[in-house]
């Protein structure tokens, strides 16, 4: 399995959570853009916290039980993919807060 499969099987495992994710980090970014605060850097990834764990919750109960087959029996466990996935959205929510920081710092 090659980089690019592995991306667009992460893509489709987690498309719920990247789709939150980038709603959430396009309000971060356009707060922070606007008015500036360091203290929000941390309330923002304090509530992406939050807002990470329930989506993937939400997704993982509402979800077809039999999808989950798929990924395994190509070999990928449901935690290295939620884990994957998790990881892909706060680096971007970090790469957003760091470009913003960067302008304004």
């Amino acid at each position: 399995m090659t980089l690019r499969d592995r991306i667009a099987l992460t893509w489709r495992y987690g498309k719920g959570i990247f789709l939150v994710g980038a709603v959430y980090n396009a309000v971060c970014a356009g707060v922070q853009a606007e008015r500036f605060s360091y203290s929000f850097l941390i309330d923002a990834f304090l509530i992406k916290a939050a807002i990470t764990a329930v989506t993937a919750y939400l997704l993982k109960q509402f979800s077809d039980r039999d999808a989950i087959f798929f990924y395994i029996n190509l070999g990928l466990s449901r935690r290295k993919m939620l884990v994957s996935v998790v990881l892909a959205d706060f680096l971007v929510l970090v790469l957003l807060m760091a470009f913003i920081y960067l302008i304004h710092g």
